[in-house]
C-alpha cells in the first residue's frame, strides 16, 4: 500500500476561543494516499474552504494536526508558514500575473529560473507549450485553469489543493479539463485535495470522496461505494438526491406517505425513523382520487423531474418523457416495483 501524502488527525476549528460557540471543524479526520485525488464535497457553509485554508497554513487549528509527507506541519502551537509547507494553490479565478507570460507565470515559484525543464515538461502535459509567449487575457478559461495547474506543480510540487477549479468555465470546457485532471497529477506523481459543492464532479474524477456537513465529515469512501451504502441521511440526500421521508411504526410494520414498507429484514430495530428513496423508484399515476398534487414540472433532457405534494410532505418523483404531467394534476404515488431504499439510522438497504 501507498503511504500517505497527507494525515488529518482529530481536527477542531473555531474562529474565536469562546467555548459556547460552535466548532467551524468538528472532529475532522482523514488521510490522502500517495497519489490520490480526494474530493472535499459539500454544501456552501459546511467547512470545505476553512479546512482548505487550515491544509495551506493561512489558518491554524484549535486543536489536532496536520501531517504532509510524513512531517508535521500544523498543530494548535505550530504554523508552518504557506511558503514552506510546498503546497500548489490552484483557485477558481486562477489568480494568473496579467503582465507575465504564460511561460513567466508557469516559471514563477521557481527558484532556479535558469532550469526550466520541468515547466517544459508540464507544459507539455497541459497542452500549453505553443502558448508560451501569449499573456492570460489572450487565453480561453480552459487554458487559463491549465496554466494554474501547471504553475502549482512547477516548483516540484507534489500536493495540490483545488478550491472550486472548475466552477468558472462554461459546460463543454469544464468536462474536457476535469477529465484531463487525474491524468496531469498522474503524469506528475502527485496528489491533491480538491474542494466542490457539485457531487457529479467529485465522483466523476475522485478516488474517493470526503462528504462533510455542518463542520463534520459524514463519510469518507470511494464514489461507488457512497452510492451503493450511503451511511448517512445526509449522504443519501446530497450524493444520490433521494427523498427523505418520516417512517411511522405500527406494532410490527412501517410505513410511509407511499404506504407500508416491508422491513422484516430489520426485525428487533425498533429505532428506524426514516426511509431514503430515489426520485426514480416512486410511481406515479395521475388520477382525480389522487391524494397527491403535482407543484413542480422540470425537463432535465431524458427525463421530467416532478415536485409533488403529499400529506404535507414534497417529493422529488423521475419518470420518462413519454410520461408528462401538469401542475396542479391529482395522482397517486406508490414505490415502483423492483426498486431498492434505504432506512435510517444505519443505512440498511431494502429491495422491495
Amino acid at each position: 500500500m501507498e503511504k500517505e501524502a497527507l494525515i488529518i488527525d482529530d481536527l477542531h476549528h473555531k474562529y474565536n476561543n469562546e467555548k459556547v460557540s460552535n466548532w467551524i471543524l468538528d472532529s475532522i479526520n482523514l488521510k490522502i494516499e500517495t497519489g490520490e485525488l480526494l474530493g472535499l464535497l459539500g454544501p456552501s457553509g459546511c467547512g470545505k474552504t476553512t479546512l482548505l485554508r487550515l491544509i495551506a497554513g493561512f489558518e491554524y487549528p484549535s486543536k489536532g494536526t496536520i501531517t504532509l509527507n510524513d512531517r508535521e506541519i500544523s498543530n494548535k502551537d505550530k504554523k508552518l508558514t504557506p511558503e514552506k509547507r510546498k503546497i500548489g494553490m490552484v483557485f477558481q479565478d486562477y489568480a494568473l500575473f496579467p503582465h507575465l507570460t504564460v511561460l513567466e507565470n508557469a516559471m514563477f515559484g521557481l527558484k532556479d529560473k535558469k532550469n526550466k525543464s520541468r515547466v517544459d515538461f508540464l507544459m507539455n502535459i497541459v497542452g500549453l507549450e505553443k502558448f508560451i509567449n501569449r499573456y492570460p487575457h489572450e487565453l480561453s478559461g480552459g487554458q487559463k485553469q491549465r496554466l494554474a495547474i501547471a504553475r502549482a506543480l512547477a516548483p516540484g510540487t507534489n500536493f495540490i489543493l483545488l478550491d472550486e477549479p472548475f466552477c468558472s468555465l462554461d459546460i463543454h470546457v469544464k468536462l474536457k479539463l476535469r477529465s484531463e485532471l487525474p491524468n496531469i497529477l498522474r503524469d506528475c506523481n502527485a496528489s491533491g485535495l480538491m474542494v466542490t459543492h457539485d457531487p457529479e464532479e467529485a465522483m466523476s474524477i475522485c478516488d474517493k470522496v470526503a462528504v462533510m456537513n455542518h463542520g463534520k465529515i459524514h463519510q469518507i469512501d470511494s464514489p461507488i461505494k457512497l452510492l451503493e451504502n450511503p451511511k448517512t441521511i445526509f449522504v443519501s440526500s446530497f450524493i444520490l438526491g433521494n427523498n427523505i421521508l418520516k417512517l411511522k411504526i405500527e406494532e410490527n410494520s412501517h410505513s410511509c406517505c407511499l404506504g407500508e414498507i416491508n422491513t422484516s429484514s430489520l426485525k428487533g430495530k425498533n429505532n428506524i425513523k426514516f426511509i431514503s428513496i430515489s426520485p426514480k423508484f416512486i410511481f406515479v399515476e395521475c388520477s382525480k382520487d389522487g391524494d397527491a398534487e403535482i407543484v413542480s414540472k422540470q425537463f432535465m433532457g431524458e427525463y421530467f423531474i416532478y415536485k409533488i405534494s403529499l400529506n404535507g410532505e414534497t417529493l422529488r418523483v423521475r419518470t420518462s418523457i413519454n410520461k408528462s404531467y401538469n401542475i396542479g394534476d391529482k395522482c397517486l404515488l406508490s414505490i415502483a416495483k423492483k426498486s431498492f431504499f434505504f432506512v435510517y439510522p444505519g443505512g440498511h438497504k431494502i429491495f422491495y
